[in-house]
């Protein structure tokens, strides 16, 4: 009787030390379980950050150094010439007809240079979850740059239409340049134009060896049968050349946008090299 007492007050005293030791042994489990837990998801959130500040802060930034700081502080025109594209007649009814008749050209602002295509996923969550502000300032942005170049557009448009008025030759698109025929290209000499008064470029055109065309950066932009229709050209660019009135007034304009691309440019610097959490950063697979 007396062994029996014994042997279960052994026992008593080894189950009393099993239930003490259990909370103890599931804390540090719990603990283990969410060092893990919280260690992955750092590691799953860090690996979603580098991925947009790689994949869209990175191209953001050099667009904006390459392209809106130049052409904002006048080393980049505003103006160039683009081949658009134009709807070929009755291709609705005929699907297997391309939509689209390439060859034909415009005046049109400058745009950035066509880079990779941004992972649409990245940027629109990198828009809305963790850099809205930012970015809402960088469309903002954006949008009024656009307005300032359609300003430098109509002002080309304008250069245009005067060159072909006053100068009197068949335009490029209604000739063959490759015949004797005369012609010129008014919107190529009024990006020319808009160019020399930002002083972008110095050399006037120059004349082609038989005197009958003109030639920029060795493109011929006119071509005459005798030399008076080419004189009277380049007398007509020369005068458009150096009138300052519309440059004058636009290139001011250019000066917020500037310092605002300046601000955007240093933000970015400062987004990128932030190690914080912006936002909410998904899980993987969230």
């Amino acid at each position: 009787m007396l062994e029996w007492v014994t042997e279960f007050g052994w026992l008593h005293i080894v189950g009393s030390a099993v239930v003490a030791i259990l909370p103890i042994l599931a804390a540090a489990s719990l603990s283990a379980f969410l060092t893990t837990w919280l260690e992955e998801r750092r590691r799953v959130r860090r690996a979603h950050l580098d991925a947009i500040k790689a994949e869209i802060l990175r191209p953001l930034r050099q667009e904006l150094e390459g392209f809106y700081l130049p052409l904002l502080s006048g080393t980049l025109g505003p103006v160039t010439i683009a081949n658009v594209a134009e709807r070929v007649p009755g291709s609705a009814d005929h699907p297997s007809t391309p939509l689209t008749n390439w060859g034909q050209f415009q005046l049109c602002g400058a745009r950035p240079a066509q880079t990779a295509e941004l992972d649409r996923i990245l940027y629109a969550d990198a828009k809305s979850r963790h850099y809205e502000r930012f970015f809402r300032r960088l469309e903002l942005f954006k949008s009024e740059v656009d307005v300032h170049t359609g300003l430098w557009i109509r002002y080309a448009e304008q250069l245009s239409l005067t060159i072909r008025e006053r100068i009197g030759l068949r335009v490029i698109s209604e000739a063959d340049p490759l015949s004797d025929a005369e012609w010129i290209d008014p919107d190529g000499l009024a990006v020319f134009v808009v160019n020399f008064q930002l002083g972008i470029v110095q050399r006037v055109p120059c004349l082609g060896p038989d005197g009958r065309s003109i030639e920029i950066s060795g493109v011929t932009m006119a071509r005459a049968q005798s030399e008076d229709p080419i004189q009277r050209s380049v007398k007509v660019l020369e005068e458009l050349c150096w009138r300052q009135e519309t440059p004058d007034e636009l290139r001011p304009q250019a000066q917020p946008l500037l310092h605002l691309a300046q601000y955007l440019l240093r933000e970015l610097d400062r987004l990128r090299l932030s190690r914080t959490y912006p936002g909410q950063c998904p899980l993987a697979g969230a």
